[in-house]
């Protein structure tokens, strides 16, 4: 008997036999120290007693499982006189009568025998079974790193859902707060913007069109202002920002009429659009951020009441 030939009845007897007498068998062609390894349950044994004892464990637990081999070949390739390797691949497959369980396993060997005497003895045995989610043709590895991919991706837009605002895709005031503490301020401006009646727009034209304008105001932010600023939905039809790089008053006036100028353009091709007020002022020093929020805001409410469709800056920043 050849040795491809001892390597099928091996395994004809590990998965179909189950018989003591077939059990020996299996055990008299082992070297009493062969290393045994399998990935299916991680299984590492180091002589032929420890295998045995599994082995006979899991006889037990296949009770009414009998294989069927699908597929199965195998290769020898000789190292040296006495030492020989044989590798292949089983494929499997098992149904209960009930169709509750079916087994269609694919798997790769290799077995190492020595020539001890006249006789072969095997001494390393190493079974591999796939990932489950392993394409046909595919190697695990790059399986499992397109499965880190996967988490990675799914980490990355969980992050983005808790930093940004669902509609308008703008950072949110949490994260806004937490960029602003560390956000260097020499020569920052913030700004306040709010809708113009934006209530006639839900009124008239359904939210729907409210949430289209607000969106709409969010590309028009982004176009305006530059990617290092800080742009964030602070709630409702209020927006703030952080604008960084303006040396002095008149520079923020002029980004300031440039973005009302920007949404008084829109009203020409949307059917539902409104005004925007602003208020703004200079980031002084270190100063926390519901201070220079609160002077923002302030300047804000003058615009409002000034006639609205304007900015204003809050007092003692006017040069």
């Amino acid at each position: 008997m050849t040795l491809t030939e001892l390597t099928r009845e091996i395994w004809n007897i590990y998965f179909c036999g189950g018989e003591q007498t077939n059990l020996d068998i299996l055990t008299e062609l082992v070297d009493p120290e062969c290393v045994i390894i399998g990935t299916g349950k991680h299984e590492f044994y180091q002589s032929i007693e420890a295998f045995a004892q599994a082995l006979s464990a899991e006889m037990s637990e296949r009770k009414d499982i009998h294989f069927q081999f699908k597929d199965f070949w195998c290769e020898e390739k000789k190292l040296t006189a006495d030492i020989s390797l044989v590798y292949g691949g089983i494929y499997i497959w098992w149904e209960s009568k009930d169709k509750r369980v079916c087994i269609n396993m694919d798997s790769r060997f290799s077995i190492l025998y020595q020539l001890t005497g006249e006789h072969w003895k095997i001494v390393h045995i190493h079974q591999s079974l796939p990932n489950m989610d392993q394409l046909e043709g595919e190697y695990y590895p790059k399986t499992l790193s397109e499965e880190i991919e996967k988490s990675r991706k799914k980490i990355e837009t969980l992050s983005k859902l808790a930093q940004n605002d669902s509609l308008t895709g703008l950072i949110n005031f949490r994260t806004f707060q937490e960029q602003y503490a560390v956000e260097p301020h020499e020569n920052a401006w913030l700004f306040i913007m709010d809708l113009d009646d934006f209530k006639h727009i839900n009124d008239t034209y359904g939210h729907l069109s409210g949430n289209h304008m607000l969106q709409k105001l969010s590309h028009i932010l982004r176009s305006t202002f530059r990617s290092n600023d800080l742009i964030c939905r602070l709630g409702g039809v209020e927006f703030v920002l952080l604008c960084k790089g303006l040396s002095s008053s008149n520079a923020a006036r002029s980004l300031a009429q440039r973005l009302l100028d920007q949404v008084s353009a829109c009203a020409k091709e949307e059917p539902a659009w409104t005004s925007l007020s602003i208020g703004m002022t200079a980031i002084r020093g270190n100063e926390p951020l519901d201070e220079a929020i609160n002077r923002a805001d302030s300047a804000l409410y003058v615009a409002k009441a000034s006639g609205k469709n304007q900015f204003r800056i809050a007092e003692g920043d006017v040069e």
